[in-house]
């Protein structure tokens, strides 16, 4: 990790007058009240006055002390030397002087501000370890953040390259802590099998590691089990059972970032724990996000379906509204006939059906039923002719994706899981309309009931129709 982080600009900027102050800025840090005026007056000579005021406001300013008080812009000179009573070139020469020490000391004793000396380097590097723990952010950052914290604790600025060094070293032993603890979560034999991520097996052209954090982008019946399996080799790894709370997620969500984009020969040449830490991040958050992006193919492969069963119906549909109307006509006819002879106070209505065509209003009813849908029909029929399709994936589905239903997995055909309700706490939140619409018919063997509850209804499929695909 490289000690020097800051640029030549911002070294350059640091504790020194970036600008001549501005009247408010003067009136502020600069100007000398009746005991500021007292102090400096009992100072030997004019130099001495001058000096001893100006690096009070310096003092205030920069919350630092200059190497020579003579740095300070002329407008500042001036506007002190005005509350004095004395020339800005009274000033001359009083950075050759040893006198400007203990005007140091006297205004850090009278006016509260500490050197930054043990404690106050210890208390700042505690502070500064935490917070570069529980953080992810930049050198540059805590750099900022630490001179905050001392001119806010009136503590004097040290040099650059000491608060430079000292962070870089904290930060680098928050990294070889966030190293060894992730290192030492695998067993031995997990270990190897995440380092042998990084090499390239026999016969193939990349690393598994390059195989397992690309994401799927086959939306299909096929690229559903890729994703399956991809989810289930990465599982495999052991994650779960890996106790990582004590680094935190923010440290691991960096590292597996480096390893998802870094070339798997990068990832191999890290030296130390860096390489097994990094591929232990890697496998920890890549098990959950395989699954999510298995559940999104899934929603992707099933909404695919049904757009295209709802096509075929609705192509089915237009070729049959042919029949449709002319059974509609047939029935409209009869309820017009038997409302007429309803109408009239001794009419019979049986005398009237016996001189309609029975059999033609048969046979008009049973084509409505056959052919007529519901509001909220779902195209299940046309979805099971899919059967080949679905029966491909879902079983693999349902046996390796927990989607956090409590103490069994989804697809537990177990006692529980037979009579008690499970909470769909994943699938109805990615699933679209159309899907959750054929759980709750049951076309998985799921059915989502009114209160989102998902209960086992039958078999995983229903048995498919003579002749489905």
């Amino acid at each position: 990790m490289p000690v020097s982080f800051l640029s030549a600009e911002q070294r350059n900027r640091y504790g020194v007058f970036k600008a001549v102050p501005d009247i408010a800025q003067l009136g502020a840090f600069f100007h000398l009240d009746a005991d500021d005026r007292r102090r400096a007056m009992a100072a030997n000579g004019a130099r001495n006055q001058l000096g001893w005021s100006v690096q009070l406001g310096t003092a205030r300013f920069l919350n630092c002390f200059l190497d020579d008080p003579e740095d300070v812009p002329a407008a500042v000179a001036d506007y002190v030397a005005e509350q004095l009573g004395l020339q800005a070139a009274d000033l001359k020469g009083c950075g050759e002087k040893e006198s400007r020490w203990d005007h140091q000391a006297q205004i850090r004793a009278g006016y509260g501000f500490t050197a930054f000396a043990g404690e106050q380097w210890f208390a700042l590097a505690c502070w500064l370890y935490k917070r570069a723990w529980t953080t992810g952010e930049r050198p540059i950052v805590l750099f900022d953040l630490a001179t905050h914290r001392l001119v806010e604790a009136k503590i004097l600025l040290p040099g650059v390259t000491t608060l430079e060094r000292l962070i870089a070293a904290l930060r680098e032993r928050v990294a070889a802590r966030q190293y060894a603890l992730l290192a030492a979560a695998p067993s031995p034999n997990q270990a190897v099998v995440l380092e042998n991520l990084v090499k390239v097996e026999a016969g193939r052209r990349v690393s598994r590691l390059d195989r397992l954090r690309k994401s799927p982008t086959d939306v299909s019946g096929t690229g559903l089990v890729k994703a399956l399996d991809r989810h289930v080799e990465l599982r495999d790894l052991g994650a779960a059972g890996w106790d990582l709370s004590a680094v935190p997620p923010g440290k691991i969500a960096a590292l597996a970032r480096f390893a998802h984009a870094a070339r798997a020969q990068a990832v191999a040449e890290l030296a130390g724990d860096r390489k097994l830490a990094t591929l232990v991040a890697f496998a920890a958050t890549m098990a959950p996000q395989s699954a999510d992006d298995a559940i999104e193919v899934f929603d992707l492969a099933v909404g695919d379906l049904l757009r295209t069963s709802a096509f075929k119906a609705n192509k089915e549909r237009m070729r049959t509204l042919k029949d449709l109307d002319t059974a509609a006509i047939v029935l409209r006819e009869v309820w017009l006939k038997i409302r007429s002879v309803a109408e009239i106070p001794d009419g019979d209505i049986r005398a009237a059906l016996d001189e309609m065509d029975l059999p033609a209003i048969h046979a008009a009813a049973d084509a409505i039923g056959d052919i007529a849908r519901e509001p909220d029909e779902d195209f299940q029929e046309e979805l099971l002719d899919r059967y080949a399709t679905i029966r491909r994936f879902l079983p693999k589905l349902l046996k390796h994706l927990d989607f956090d239903v409590g103490d069994q997995p989804l697809g537990d055909a177990g006692p529980r899981s037979q009579r008690d309700p499970v909470p769909l706490v994943e699938v109805a939140a990615r699933c679209d309309r159309g899907v959750a619409a054929l759980l709750r018919a049951g076309v998985f063997g799921f059915a989502l009931d009114g209160d989102d509850l998902l209960v086992r209804v039958g078999p995983v499929l229903p048995k498919p129709r003579r002749g489905a695909k």
